[in-house]
Formats: C-alpha cells, structure tokens, sequence
C-alpha cells in the first residue's frame, strides 16, 4: 500500500505540468504574489475574476436592456438584446485586455529577471531532470505532502526549478532528501 493517490488535477504540484511529451517546469516566481496559476495545460490563468463571469454579465446585462428598452415587440427586443450583447462583449474583451495587459506575469517576471526562461520542457525519459520531475510529481501527489507532513515550507517546486532549470546539483540532492515518510501496513515510501 502506498501513500499516493491516483492524482486529481488539484493533486499536483502547481508549477510541474505533464504535457504530452514530458514535464514542464516553471518558475515558481513566474505567479508568485500574482493573481495568476498555471493550469494542467501549463497556460496562465487569472483568478481574480473568472471569464466565465464576466460572460454571465454580460450576457444579463443584454437581457435587461432588451427587455428595458423592447416596447412590447419581440422584434425590437431580439434585436436590441443582439445589438446590446455584442457591446457587451466588446466591453468584457475591452476590460479583461486591459487586466491582462497590466497584470501579465510574464512581463513582470522579464522586468524583474530580465530575459530568461520561465519555463523547461523535459522530453528525455532517460535523463536525470525527467527522474527528479518524475519524483517532484509522485511527492506532489503523496497524502503526506498535501498534508505538509514533508516540506512544510512548501519548498519543493523551487527546489524542481532550481534543479532542472538552473542545473543546480545541490537542489537535485535537496529534493532527493524530501522523503516521504513510511506509512501503512508494510511501511512504504516515495
């Protein structure tokens, strides 16, 4: 018996993805103090205020205005809620390019690092970055980690980062050092 599940997307380290062809591995300083999270697909997504809603709204606001302004007639009101939706959503569009414009992490992250990567992509299954990606993830996924049993401090995704991205040995070998501890009947681990 083991400790780890058979992961849910939430289960994961935040800045490890599992793409198609390996592991991609951001920085964690890319959405640190940000609004932002990576996704399972590796894209940055705002969470401040989901896209989903500003839809919602605009959308009812179309409904009011038709029905404010329809005088009675299911023409004028099809028509004025068509006419009142695509200003909405050229509103919705409007607003959240703006957000993004002046909350774009990348463009921070550049600012702040200058011109480097943010993230790496692992394809070699025979490597030693796809080992320690491949241990970060089966970590990620453990119920002793989600439970902050092992790394507390939360300290493994700069230790990936660092290994993988910087080449660092001595991050390799402080995320080797993140055991999980031994539980069940016959005393497994990572």
């Amino acid at each position: 018996m083991t400790d780890v599940p058979t992961g849910a997307p939430t289960d994961r380290l935040p800045t490890l993805v599992r793409t198609r062809h390996g592991y991609r591995v951001h920085d964690p300083a890319l959405v640190a103090g940000t609004s932002y999270v990576i996704d399972d697909a590796g894209d940055l997504v705002w969470t401040r205020l989901p896209a989903g809603a500003m839809t919602a709204g605009a959308v009812i606001t179309s409904l009011v205005v038709a029905v404010t302004t329809g005088d009675n007639s299911w023409t004028w009101s099809v028509l004025t809620f068509l006419v009142a939706l695509t200003v909405s959503f050229a509103a919705v569009i409007a607003v959240l390019s703006v957000i993004h414009a002046v909350t774009d992490p990348v463009r921070a992250y550049r600012a702040r690092f200058g011109h480097t990567r943010f993230a790496v992509d692992v394809t070699d299954r025979g490597s030693a970055a796809w080992q320690l990606c491949a241990r970060a993830e089966r970590l990620a996924a453990s119920r002793s980690w989600q439970a902050g049993r092992i790394d507390p401090t939360r300290s493994l995704g700069a230790l990936l980062w660092t290994a993988v991205g910087g080449g660092e040995e001595w991050a390799a070998q402080a995320l080797h050092s993140l055991t999980e501890p031994a539980t069940g009947p016959d005393l497994t681990a990572v």
